[in-house]
Parts: structure tokens; C-alpha cells; sequence
């Protein structure tokens, strides 16, 4: 199949499922309450097992570090032009912070996991792109300068204390974890049919099945709808960026370096994600124009519905 065409079907699927979450909510079955033990259930169990799955079960190539450079590449050159299209926008301090965070770093692992799973099914090559470049090239630049932007546009002053502990907290979690025990593991080629391994790798499986459906009844549980009124500027703005600018650059950038085949296209699809909910957890610790943050990530998780197809057709067709 076309994979730009497996990635509207992917994009609608996916839209439908957070359809079903909102009615399933409008009836008091599921609350909105309830995201926060999803979101717990995903990024401390989940997210963890699947990444250990595809590290440990393919080791990382050399070609893959290639991606991981563009991709934070990619990513700062966002920031710069959102921090220029805000002042020439002439927003405030706070709005500018905002902007630059809703327009750099996208929600690689939350919704590029599972489209990465759905749009190459049963394509272990491709899975393990997807983990080595979302984990080396948003999640380290994500959590290292993140709270540095959200710190120095937000409205208060921060001590680089708060910083080094939310350093501290990822280098903690499960999530890095799983990463530096699959990278760890990774050389040894653990043969996955040997009698006391087998149950084990099945069980990763069986977890790796329910990434979709965890994404989907979290974000559907966290949509809020708010006012855009005066946000549609810096909302079209950080759409374009995010989504548009940013999957186009890494594109050109692949060509450049001669990345090809699916490295590339699982480059385009990770940079083409909406913008990352935690940069909004940082523009509001921050005070960094939280509310206005939330809102247009918010916004952006709809327009993906378009742009994620578009963008990912444009920037392979070059």
C-alpha cells in the first residue's frame, strides 16, 4: 500500500478512536479524571516495555544516528523561527516562550509510536528508527531545553536547581531506563525462542499491542475545549512550524545526507507530529503562557488529522 495513503488511514483511525473516547465521556463511562491513570498506564508501562522490545530485539545501526542528528537539527531550527516570527509578530515575552515550545519538539513517543506501528505493520526496522530517534533526538533536546525556554521567557525567575531536578526525574524514570538497558542489551542478540526468554518477549508484544489504544483514550480524556479568540495567529503559526516547516526541513535535510528508503520516511513522520504535551507542563510550571500553550497543542492534535499526510507526501515526493 501507498504509505502516504496508510498514513491518512492511520491519522482517521486514530481520530476515530478519540471520537469514540469523547462519546464514551459525554456518558460519564469513562471521565476526564480518568487520563491521568491512562497517562500513567502509558509512559510508566507502555511506553517503557515497547521501547525495551524494539532496543533489545534490534540492535542500534550506525545508519540510525543519522536521523537522530537531523532530527534535533530540524528541531532548533524551529525554535529560531518561531522566536523570530514572534517578534515580528510582536508578541509578548511570555507568548514567544510559548510559541517556541508548541513549535520545536513533537509528541514523538505519545503519537508517533503508534503510527509509526500502524503505517509499517510487522516492520521491526522501522519501529526500531522510531524509538532510537524519538528517544536520542526529542526526548534528550526536550527535557534539556525545554525547561531552559519555558525558564527564561516565563514570568517568574527559576533556579537552575528546578532544572537539574527535572533532569534528575527522566534520568529516574522507567522510560530512560528502558532505554539504557535496551542499548545495553541490544549487542547481545538474546535469542528470543530460548525456552526462558520467549515468555518474557511475548508479554512485550502483548503490551506493545495496547500503545494505540492508551494514546488514543489519553488524549481523547485530555481534550478540553477552550477560546481561541485572539490565539489564531500564533495557533496557524506554530501549525505551520511544527508540522509543516519542520518535517520539510528534515526531508531536505535526509536528502542532503543521503538518508533514503524508511530511515527517511520514519524521520518525516516523527518530525511531523503534533507538538509535545509536555512543553505545555513546562510553559505552565513557568508560567510561561501556559493556558495559551495547552491551547494550541490542543488545536494542533485536530489539524494533524491534515497536516501529518500532507506534510509527510510533500517532504518524501522531493
Amino acid at each position: 500500500m501507498n504509505v502516504s495513503l496508510h498514513v491518512i488511514e492511520t491519522v482517521l483511525a486514530f481520530t476515530g478512536v478519540v471520537g469514540l473516547v469523547l462519546l464514551l465521556r459525554r456518558f460519564s463511562i469513562v471521565r476526564q479524571e480518568d487520563s491521568q491513570l491512562f497517562a500513567r498506564l502509558l509512559t510508566q508501562a507502555v511506553l517503557p516495555a515497547v521501547i525495551f522490545y524494539q532496543l533489545v530485539s534490534k540492535p542500534v545501526e550506525k545508519h540510525q544516528l543519522l536521523p537522530v542528528c537531523i532530527i534535533i537539527l530540524s528541531g532548533l531550527l524551529s525554535m529560531g523561527l518561531a522566536w523570530l516570527l514572534g517578534h515580528a509578530l510582536k508578541l509578548g515575552r511570555q507568548k514567544i516562550g510559548a510559541l517556541i515550545l508548541t513549535s520545536s519538539y513533537g509528541a514523538a513517543a505519545f503519537l508517533g509510536y503508534p503510527v509509526i506501528q500502524y503505517v509499517f505493520p510487522g516492520d521491526a526496522n522501522a519501529m526500531a528508527d522510531a524509538v532510537l530517534i524519538t528517544e536520542l533526538g526529542v526526548a534528550l533536546p526536550l527535557f534539556t531545553l525545554a525547561p531552559a525556554i519555558a525558564m527564561h521567557f516565563g514570568a517568574t525567575e527559576s533556579g537552575p536547581g528546578q532544572g537539574r531536578a527535572m533532569m534528575a526525574a527522566y534520568f529516574r524514570s522507567p522510560i530512560f531506563w528502558a532505554v539504557a538497558l535496551g542499548l545495553a542489551l541490544a549487542p547481545l542478540r538474546l535469542n528470543e525462542q530460548r525456552v526462558w526468554l520467549a515468555p518474557v518477549f511475548e508479554s512485550l508484544r502483548m503490551m506493545e499491542g495496547a500503545l494505540a489504544v492508551l494514546a488514543c483514550f489519553t488524549l481523547g480524556l485530555q481534550l478540553k475545549l477552550q477560546s481561541f479568540k485572539g490565539l489564531w495567529v500564533m495557533l496557524l503559526v506554530s501549525a505551520l512550524i511544527q508540522m509543516a516547516f519542520q518535517p520539510l526541513a528534515a526531508g531536505f535535510l535526509a536528502d542532503l545526507f543521503h538518508v533514503t528508503g524508511t530511515d527517511k520516511q520514519v524521520l518525516v513522520l516523527i518530525t511531523a507530529m503534533p507538538s509535545a504535551v509536555l512543553g505545555t507542563v513546562f510553559a505552565a510550571r513557568y508560567h510561561c503562557a501556559g493556558e495559551t500553550a495547552s491551547t494550541i497543542v490542543m488545536c494542533h492534535v485536530l489539524l494533524s488529522i491534515v497536516l501529518i499526510p500532507l506534510s509527510f507526501s510533500l517532504a518524501i515526493a522531493r
